[in-house]
């Protein structure tokens, strides 16, 4: 017979087992063993640490640095993972919060590197690997702290049932197991503790547990800003009505001292933000996050999250709705608890519903919603006490659910981390044809969305299974789909009709067209190929009087998709009409009230002129 509170400790320890055996058995580590981790929004993350401490360039002035690790590391995508301030200085697009978790591990790293001979660059692989492995320590952890906060309201016996559920049932396994450097697995260790030293001060209001909660807080609010409503947690607990949120209010009154204690512990964490801030921009305080896609607060992508089969909640993690229900369920069973987990619930879903990328780019299901399963754990467990009480004929069924979306998730995780399930690019066709198969045949795959490059370049090649249409034409006489500054018009060269248009050395921007997005993809396509002619004359060198096509999809303030074609990258002669075709596949649209914007962009200081300009797009055959 297991000890009282026993059996919940070794399911914990059985959890993380599987979890570490996962993370050394990834199909991902197979041909490339801890070398392909720091990259994507990763970089950004992690860039504080070898800039400070091996490059000696805070400031990121070295443009070889990042060059080098790019080429030599074959790092995906471009380099946006920085941005370069007015003062010439660069700064990462995210706040440090994770390079201050990961620095004992770096340094690990660091000294394995010099003493084993590796390349001490910060992304050999004894930092990749150290690095990976300070993650790890730290989800393991959260597993262990959401124990000690399910004991506190359930039996022994519940809390195993629970942990299993939410760690093989949810998404939570996939992020622990294969996208454990993403944040969301090590905040979900953030709100675990945060829960449990709550708790805890809650009922003993010592003074340790608060300076614990605040370190927690500060650390993961400068790890992710969103988590801002963390605070909610330690500010609203036990308040279910006006006579506990008056006996709040005193209690806190009562314990001002301990108040301001949390404040200050939860401002720790940012003192070197902030004085790096200070360093590097000049300023104390900097908002960082100025290359993002943004909220879409006045319109909440809330069906698309909770529905879509391209990337879902409660399509991929069904098993989900059954602590959203417990949620309800908890007026009944700890109504103390209700209001604090139900205002959190609501905040965070509008919050990460608002995200304008609202399918979290290339992930499994809806991974933004992991980092706050230690809440969810609290109403699983109530909503499982109430199942347990109903009859057979109820309880029996619910069961069987249960396990078959336990399955479910499971064996789709593994569908995905062997690329059956795409990373962003799943359709329903698809997803009925791949539903619980092992094997997939390239016919099947043709049903998925397009691939999409995340090059500077792309090329646009299967041209025969694609229709087109001319969508606009400039030949700066009569036919022009758009307004234009006609005393830009010129005949002293043109090569159609008797007029082109001419840009000085003081004209910067040329001819623009701007078409919708739902204007131009039909609504059973999810995209099309522009393709822009232009042609150009110059009497002078091109690369002396530099021009671009610039095609661009904004989303507010943010490029979803920005290309400059630069014409001194082509063959030209100058004296001679050049004609240049550059291609553009459309990104998958944050709005279908989005645009695209088409024009010239003249960098240099002498006379250009253009002509003939059509933008073509490209539709697939049905």
């Amino acid at each position: 017979m297991l000890k009282k509170k026993n059996k919940s400790f070794i399911t914990t320890c059985l959890i993380s087992i599987l979890i570490i055996f996962c993370f050394f058995k990834n199909p991902r580590q197979k041909n490339n063993y801890f070398k392909a981790e720091l990259q994507w929004d990763i970089f950004s993350y992690y860039m504080y640490l070898p800039y400070t401490f091996i490059y000696d360039d805070i400031k990121m002035r070295d443009p070889n640095v990042v060059h080098d690790i790019f080429k030599k590391y074959n790092l995906p995508g471009t380099y946006y993972q920085a941005y370069q301030l007015e003062n010439g200085n660069w700064t990462p697009n995210y706040t440090m919060g994770f390079a201050l978790l990961w620095a004992p591990f770096f340094f690990i790293g660091h000294t394995w590197a010099k003493a084993g001979g590796f390349p001490v660059d910060g992304w050999s692989m004894p930092y990749q690997f150290c690095i990976a492995s300070g993650a790890l320590i730290y989800i393991l952890i959260g597993l262990f702290f959401l124990r000690k906060v399910l004991l506190k309201f359930f039996s022994d016996t519940l809390t195993s049932v629970v942990l299993l559920l939410i760690v093989l049932g949810t998404n939570y396994f996939h992020e622990a197991i294969n996208d454990y450097l993403q944040p969301h697995a090590m905040m979900f260790t953030g709100y675990a503790a945060l829960l449990y030293y709550t708790i805890r001060w809650h009922e003993e209001l010592k003074r340790k547990y608060v300076m614990i909660a605040g370190l927690i807080m500060g650390i993961m609010i400068l790890s992710r800003p969103s988590e801002i409503l963390c605070v909610l947690i330690p500010l609203l607990w036990n308040v279910y009505d006006k006579e506990s949120f008056r006996k709040k209010i005193e209690l806190i009154k009562s314990n001002y001292s301990q108040f301001i204690l949390l404040l200050a512990f939860a401002f720790i964490p940012f003192i070197p933000q902030i004085l790096y801030w200070k360093y590097v921009t000049g300023s104390w305080i900097f908002f960082s996050y100025q290359n993002t896609e943004g909220f879409d607060f006045f319109k909440p992508h809330v069906l698309n999250v909770l529905f879509s089969f391209k990337k879902s909640w409660l399509v991929y993690t069904p098993i989900i709705i059954f602590p959203i229900i417990g949620i309800l369920l908890l007026r009944k069973y700890n109504r103390n608890i209700f209001l604090p987990i139900l205002i959190f619930f609501v905040a965070n879903f509008y919050l990460l519903s608002s995200w304008a990328a609202w399918w979290n780019g290339g992930s499994y299901g809806m991974r933004y919603f992991v980092d706050s399963y230690p809440v969810m754990a609290i109403p699983f467990g109530y909503v499982l006490m109430d199942i347990y009480q109903r009859k057979w004929i109820v309880r029996i069924p619910l069961y069987l659910i249960m396990g078959f979306f336990v399955v479910l998730n499971l064996f789709q995780t593994w569908q995905y981390m062997v690329s059956i399930i795409p990373e962003s690019r799943m359709t329903w066709p698809y997803y009925k044809k791949i539903f619980f198969k092992i094997h997939v045949p390239d016919e099947d795959r043709k049903l998925m969305e397009v691939e999409r490059s995340y090059g500077e370049t792309e090329e646009f090649k299967n041209v025969h299974e694609y229709h087109s249409r001319t969508v606009a034409y400039f030949d700066f006489d009569s036919l022009n789909s758009d307004f234009f500054d006609d005393s830009k018009n010129d005949t002293t060269h043109r090569l159609s009709g008797m007029h082109s248009y001419r840009m000085t050395g003081d004209d910067e921007w040329g001819p623009k067209y701007q078409i919708q997005y739902d204007q131009l993809i039909p609504k059973n396509r999810d995209h099309a190929w522009l393709r822009v002619t232009v042609n150009y004359f110059t009497e002078d060198d091109i690369k002396e009087n530099p021009a671009s096509l610039v095609i661009n999809m904004p989303h507010k303030k943010y490029n979803l998709k920005y290309r400059a074609f630069d014409f001194e990258k082509y063959p030209s002669k100058k004296g001679e009409w050049n004609k240049l075709v550059f291609d553009y596949m459309t990104p998958f649209p944050y709005s279908e009230q989005d645009h695209f914007d088409i024009y010239i962009w003249h960098r240099g200081k002498k006379t250009i002129w253009l002509d003939d300009l059509k933008i073509e797009a490209y539709f697939k055959n049905e």
